[in-house]
This record gives C-alpha cells, structure tokens and sequence, in this order.
C-alpha cells in the first residue's frame, strides 16, 4: 500500500477504536449514574412507603386493616423495578406481601436500631431495604423491600452513532487532505525525480515548497544531483584520461614484447645460424674427407630443423586456434599424454596420478590440442623433478566449469621467474634445451577454448587448466581416483 492509503487507513482505525470507547465509557458512566440514582431512590421510597403504613399498624390488628395493608403492598408491588414487599410487625410476623422469607440478620438489625438499612445483592444488581416502621418513638413492624438496580438495558440513541460516523468520516476527509497537499504530493514528486535519476537524468531536480522537513529533504535531494553530476563529468575525465593512458601502456606494452619476442628469436635462432654458416663456409673452402662433409652436411640439417621447429613454434604462438570445438573426456586426455610421455627418457622414472578424473563432464575444446598442452605441462614437470618423482592431475567440477590441475614434487618455481613463465623464449633451461614457448603455446591453445591457465600460489607448482562444460552434457558425477605408473 501506499503512504497515503496507509495513513488514512491507520487514522480510520484509530476514529473507530475512539468512537466506541467513547460509547463503551458512556454506557458505564450512564449506568452507573442511574444504579446511584436508584439506590436513593429506593431508600427515599422506603422511607416515604413506611410513614404511609404506620397508621394501619397502630391500634387493634383486624381483618379489613389486613385487606387494606395487603392492596396497598400490591401497588408498591406492581412497580417495575420492584421484586419483592414484605411487611412485618415486631416479632417478624408476616403482615402483607410475598410469603418468601426476608434477611432475618438485617430485620434483627432494624428493629433493634430502629434506622433504616440496605445491602446490595447477586452482583451489585439486587437493593434490599429494610426500613423501621414507626410511631413516635415506637417501632410498630419493618417494611422490606427489594428491587432491581443497574441491570437495565441501556442503549446509546442511533443519532450518536450517526453523529459520530459523520465526524470521523469529515475528519478521515480533512486529514487525507491535509496529508495528500503537504506530505504526499511532495514525496510524490520526489519519487518521480529519484526514479529520473536512477534512468540517468541527473538534470533532475525537485521544487523546494511544503513544509520545513519537506523543503529541507527536497533541498537535499537537489544537493545530491548536483553532486553526482559533478562527480560523474570528474569520473568521465578520469575515464579518458585512463583510456589515453591505457593506449600507451599497450603501446609501450606491445613495443616490449617486440622487443622481447625480437631478442629471443635473435638468440634461438643466431646459435643455429651461425653453426649454418660455419659449416657451409668449411664446406666451400673444401679439402674435406667424403665422411667428414657428410658429418657437416648432418650438421647443417639438423641446425636448419632446429630453426625451423623454433619458427613453427612460433607461428604456433602467434596463430590463433582453428580446430572445431567437441566434447573432449579429459580422462582419455590425460592417459594419451601420460602414454606419449613414457618413451620420453625424462618420463620413465615418474608417475602420473588421476585423482577424479573418470566421472568429469566433457568440456568444449580440442583433443589433440588439450594433449599437446598436457605433455608440455608433463614434460615440464619431468624436467623440474630430474625425471623422478610423482605428477599428480587431479579434476574438479566449479560452476560449469572444469578444472584440471597439474602439480609435482619438484622445486616451487621461483618468485622472481612466476610472472614471465608465460612470456615468449622465457626459460630456465640450459642453452638447447628448450625453446621457451612452451607454455605460451599452451596459453594461447586454453584460452582459443574460452579457458584459462594459470599457475597457483604455493610450496609446490600447481598448473590449472580451466575450460567451460560442453553444453549439452549434464552436471559431474562423484569423483574417482586411480595412478598409473609410467615407464620403469
């Protein structure tokens, strides 16, 4: 519900809840007035019935002063509060009225006394007087009365009701008045330019009328437009001044990669070119046996293999991955590149354990691309641990994406080396043997799929190869372990 209706209906609540506890207080109030009322009422009866009666109990008792006390009890009777009339002479001997017995304690009292006395009865509802019937100084006998007080029903005129609802429903009307002019229509209005600015309309401002509280928050809100659109023009400027900047970081970024690609072709390259040149230079001075030309022909071939591997690697590199994506099981992956790692002499003293590997879901990449990412990753902790020691390859399933992580038991990579492992003809290897685009190959082959591969923080070094599940392939089931031994 809206502020609007909830007041109104809050206040309608509030007006009924008031009109009938006014009513309810009324009815009590008015009740009890009247059970005061009647009690001196009955009092003032009793008296007054009591000087009527003293005359017909003076003198000799006779038949007709019976018939006559007994019709005058009757009308006493007949009056509508009245439930009971009892006249009685001194020895409490029933003279006239209703034969049910009287409160002997009380008659005992008045007769004694000689003054009047009441008791209220069953719940304050009931009034008994007993009052002396005297001549002179005499008392001659007891009137008894008893009636009924404060158990009439009372009901408030229809016109209070009326009257009440007409005020409540005017008041309801004047107050929603007053609140929908000066507290709804200006909230209003400020909701309407809060919703603008939140569509992008920081132009938006509120007018500044109503009362102080009002004003105040309108003047506030109007403050804080102005303060966003200051600061969003600030954060444009700063956003161009962070994309110039970023254009000359790559700039300067792509300079150094030149560079750094253009050194590390130099010196992979150079080493073979020259031997090439050495070579053919002996060769055309001539005067070489038949066996030792062939030796440098050898030479010059193997050298020339070399350059041309170290440019396949890097076309490699530099070309991005065209093979068709499928669902790739990276458990036949993983024994593939294990079996291609066997021949290897650095890979027959080392283990490869598959930790959860049979139960992952495919995952949208390329089979022979993923094992020749593998045996790389393999080959390299092959070398890291001299050729013995155990490669664990253990799989994870994280929100549709699956994670294979290749550690060993060699040596951490050093601090100094982890940021430019990925870089093009970075190594640690000695001179030969390796060319140092291993791992960007590697790199560029994981992120063609929409993946990721990443060296984890740690004592040990943990390679984590991320790829997305195939989409038409459910969720991972639980997990398996095996080992395989590779070689001897």
């Amino acid at each position: 519900m809206g502020l609007r209706t909830q007041l109104l209906l809050g206040l309608f609540v509030m007006i009924l809840v008031t009109t009938f506890s006014v009513g309810a207080i009324s009815v009590l109030t008015t009740r009890w007035q009247i059970a005061e009322t009647q009690l001196t009422s009955g009092r003032i009866v009793g008296q007054a019935l009591a000087r009527v009666l003293a005359p017909m109990l003076r003198g000799r008792w006779t038949r007709s002063r019976s018939v006559e006390l007994q019709r005058v009890v009757s009308g006493i009777a007949a009056w509508g509060p009245m439930r009971r009339v009892q006249v009685l002479d001194r020895s409490r001997k029933l003279l006239g009225g209703s034969r049910a017995g009287a409160d002997e304690a009380l008659l005992r009292q008045v007769l004694n006394i000689g003054q009047q006395r009441f008791e209220l009865l069953q719940d304050d509802t009931v009034l008994v007087v007993g009052t002396p019937i005297v001549d002179g100084i005499h008392t001659l006998g007891v009137l008894w009365l008893e009636m009924e007080v404060g158990s009439m029903p009372l009901r408030l005129p229809a016109q209070f009701w009326v009257l009440m609802s007409v005020d409540g429903l005017l008041l309801v009307l004047f107050v929603g008045y007053v609140l929908t002019r000066y507290v709804i229509h200006p909230v209003e209005r400020i909701q309407r330019a809060a919703l603008r600015v939140t569509q992008g309309d920081l132009e938006a401002s509120v007018e500044s009328t109503g009362a102080a509280e009002l004003t105040s928050l309108a003047e506030s809100f109007n403050t804080m437009t102005t303060y966003l659109r200051h600061q969003l023009e600030r954060l444009e400027q700063q956003r161009q001044a962070l994309i110039a900047t970023r254009a000359q970081v790559i700039r300067s970024e792509k300079l150094a990669s030149v560079g750094r690609l253009a050194a590390g072709v130099a010196h992979e390259v150079g080493n073979p070119l020259q031997s090439i040149l050495g070579f053919t230079e002996m060769l055309r001075r001539g005067g070489l046996t038949e066996e030792r030309q062939q030796d440098f022909f050898d030479r010059v071939q193997s050298e020339a293999q070399r350059i041309h591997r170290i440019i396949r690697e890097l076309l490699d590199y530099a070309r991005p991955v065209a093979d068709a994506v499928e669902p790739v099981q990276l458990s036949a992956v993983v024994v593939q590149a294990a079996q291609l790692l066997k021949p290897q002499r650095r890979g027959r003293e080392v283990t490869v354990e598959r930790v959860a590997l049979e139960q992952l879901p495919p995952v949208a990449a390329s089979g022979q691309r993923l094992v020749q990412v593998l045996v790389n990753l393999l080959l390299n902790a092959a070398d890291a641990m001299d050729g013995k020691g155990t490669v664990t390859v253990r799989g994870a399933v994280v929100e549709q994406q699956v994670e294979l992580a290749v550690g060993n038991d060699g040596p951490p990579i050093p601090l100094e080396d982890r940021g430019q492992i990925f870089d093009p003809f970075f190594t640690t290897k000695d001179p030969g043997e390796g060319t140092g685009l291993g791992l960007s190959v590697a790199l560029s082959i994981v992120e063609s799929f929409g993946g990721r591969l990443t060296l984890l923080d740690g004592e040990q070094t943990v390679f984590v190869i991320t790829l997305p599940v195939w989409e038409r392939n459910g969720p991972a089931l639980e997990n398996g372990t095996k080992a395989e031994q590779v070689g001897g």
